[in-house]
């Protein structure tokens, strides 16, 4: 072997080193980053959390609009409760959906955690957790938009009595102009929260692909 063919065999030698050495550095920031999310994430509301929000007000509003009917007869009460009840089965339908669609694998955390599939494979997890999470979210502020205001006219109605039409048609729009826009916002944040966090480790994702080439 000739003295150039060497210094090519290790110049060459050298690249790969260097190549190795540049994917393992942006590697270690991927996983540092990831570390930052994941406590992110944590920080923020569970998928538990909008399940609980979303039950209280489904079983609160059952329990005014039964008692709206048992206390007045048929009346809008009862066509609330129908809405209330065709909307948890919307809810539950969307929910399960979003789980089937995402929760598809686990992580076993069985490979070299310094290496890319174990990074790939944690992110999944995690995005397919907060996607079920947001899906929670969103569904939870629809149905307090629509269904607080609705509840809020049932109460005010068993409190005071019934209201004149006029009454009816005043208290909704004040109700969804007050109730709908600030649950709106309420949810806002946390919505988006959620959505920057997907966008970061799809972000994280495509840095992998970068990395490894």
């Amino acid at each position: 072997m000739t003295n150039l063919e060497n210094i090519e065999k290790h110049s060459g030698h050298i690249k790969d080193l260097g190549q190795k050495e540049n994917m393992s550095s942006q590697l270690r920031d991927i996983h540092i980053d990831l570390e930052d999310i994941y406590e992110d994430i944590k920080s923020n509301k569970s998928s538990n959390v909008y399940r609980t929000i979303f039950y209280f007000l489904f079983v609160a509003s059952i329990i005014i609009y039964l008692y709206h009917f048992i206390e007045f007869g048929f009346g809008f009460g009862i066509i609330f409760l129908v809405l209330v009840v065709f909307y948890f089965f919307y809810y539950t339908y969307n929910i399960k959906k979003a789980i089937r669609e995402n929760i598809k694998e686990k992580f076993t955390g069985k490979i070299d955690p310094e290496s890319p599939e174990f990074l790939k494979q944690r992110i999944n997890y995690l995005l397919n957790g907060i996607k079920v999470t947001i899906q929670r979210a969103i569904e939870t502020r629809n149905f307090y938009i629509a269904f607080f205001p609705l509840m809020s006219i049932t109460l005010i109605d068993i409190l005071k009595g019934p209201f004149s039409i006029l009454g009816y048609v005043a208290t909704a729009i004040v109700a969804y102009l007050i109730g709908g826009v600030f649950w709106y916002f309420y949810f806002k944040n946390d919505i988006n929260d959620i959505e920057s966090d997907i966008y970061e480790l799809e972000n994280l994702k495509a840095k992998i692909s970068e990395a490894i080439g």
